[in-house]
């Protein structure tokens, strides 16, 4: 195959945090198999609202690896269809929340 007609290759996603997948052990204690990342409270208002919140922190946080790995690809698709880094369209708001959420995970600024 001639080198400028081969197929696109995955991004490389950067993973200096605890590789996942991540699940809740316990009450609350969320983590990889190995161990725990974090232990999600229920301080955040009174109620059942605080018991919902908390419950649904726990889900989000747990998803948090997964999520990151379908965020590069997606960007990478979308930079690919030539849509420009702008609040002037969807594609563009999109691609744009999709860098600022890469960047607070690996670290950088948006």
């Amino acid at each position: 195959m001639h080198p400028h007609h081969q197929g696109a290759t995955a991004p490389t996603i950067r993973t200096s945090y605890t590789p996942g997948p991540w699940h809740e052990h316990s009450h609350r204690q969320i983590g990889p198999d190995e161990g725990i990342v974090c232990e999600v409270w229920s301080a955040i208002g009174w109620g059942d609202t605080a018991i919902e919140q908390a419950d649904a922190n726990v889900r989000l946080i747990a998803a948090a690896p997964e999520l990151h790995h379908a965020c590069a690809p997606a960007e990478a698709l979308l930079t690919r269809q030539k849509w420009k880094a702008d609040l002037h369209s969807t594609e563009g708001a999109l691609l744009i929340e999709l860098r600022t959420a890469l960047a607070k995970v690996e670290g950088g600024a948006a």
